[in-house]
């Protein structure tokens, strides 16, 4: 392939992150065989014109889609447009340093084969990858916690291209919100660990629904619906026998903090659409899944 590594990031009202932001990854880059994919999915923002004023134009791919298929989709679509054998999917909020992609493309070399999960800094903690939460059912990992990660966040995510591809990419009717962890449970039902990069890169986080009422309970309706959707595809019938009551006792938590954010309605639809949708989601899904087996090993293991 031509090159190493392709950014892969989704825009989506990010132009004036997007200008803070892209001259740390110009200069993280300096150097190194690194290629840009964009898929804006508000293009009237003025993404485009912070792109090319940043970078050379053979060095980037820049893809509109002013109807707005999700995140999930606008990766599928990037990450289908990279020629490198790498991608690392990339939120727009995420200040690089300047060794940040040195340090990844070193982690590239060192284990082609193996997903890797790049740490972020947000909200006063720091986080590497996914893990599993009894309530929430996948959680941001804690940088310290004493397991690997589950799967890497799709903030900052590195994965060999082909196997990307081969496990269908992300789940895109999912479209944001969780489609990192259904594809994480997957990858792990079918042996693939990741590995976590002692690496922690500044992330602004939530820069696409601040400040708008209607995105928040957007968001609470596609968190409540894809967790449902995301335990329906990806666990096996055994484990969704005992993850079911649990789900339930978890959605009534959830809820009480629903009602005080006043987010109870969409919160709710959310619940309902993930019942209704879950078994056509399971039968999109045909492989391995995540069962007591991969939920054992996974709570018994250590971070590498």
């Amino acid at each position: 392939m031509a090159e190493e590594l392709t950014i892969v990031t989704v825009l989506y009202r990010s132009a004036d992150m997007l200008a803070e932001t892209l001259p740390t990854w110009v200069r993280s880059a300096a150097g190194l065989p690194v290629r840009f994919v964009f898929a804006d999915n508000w293009p009237e923002d003025g993404c485009e014109k912070v792109i090319a004023g940043l970078l050379d134009d053979d060095r980037y791919t820049y893809l509109p889609d002013a109807s707005n298929p999700g995140f999930a989709a606008g990766c599928n679509r990037a990450v289908g447009a990279a020629t490198t054998s790498h991608v690392f999917l990339l939120n727009p909020d995420v200040w690089l340093p300047d060794d940040a992609l040195a340090r990844i493309h070193a982690a590239v070399t060192e284990d082609p084969d193996t997903p890797v999960a790049v740490g972020l800094a947000m909200h006063g903690g720091r986080y590497v990858g996914i893990d599993l939460n009894p309530i929430s059912l996948f959680i941001d990992r804690s940088a310290t916690a004493s397991r690997g990660p589950l799967g890497p966040s799709g903030g900052a995510a590195v994965f060999p291209t082909g196997l990307f591809h081969r496990f269908g990419g992300f789940y895109e009717h999912l479209f944001a919100w969780g489609e990192d962890a259904d594809l994480a449970f997957r990858l792990y039902a079918a042996g693939l660990r990741t590995r976590g990069l002692d690496l922690v890169l500044p992330h602004a986080g939530g820069h696409s629904v601040e400040g708008d009422n209607k995105l928040q309970g957007f968001r609470a309706f596609l968190l409540a619906r894809n967790r449902l959707l995301v335990a329906a595809r990806t666990f096996t019938w055994p484990l969704m026998v005992v993850a079911i009551p649990v789900l339930a006792l978890a959605h009534l938590a959830l809820a009480a903090r629903r009602v005080r954010q006043g987010l109870l309605r969409p919160f709710l639809r959310g619940v309902g659409r993930g019942l209704l949708d879950g078994p056509a989601a399971r039968r999109q899904w045909k492989g391995e899944r995540f069962g007591f087996a991969s939920l054992f090993g996974y709570l018994k293991g250590r971070r590498a």
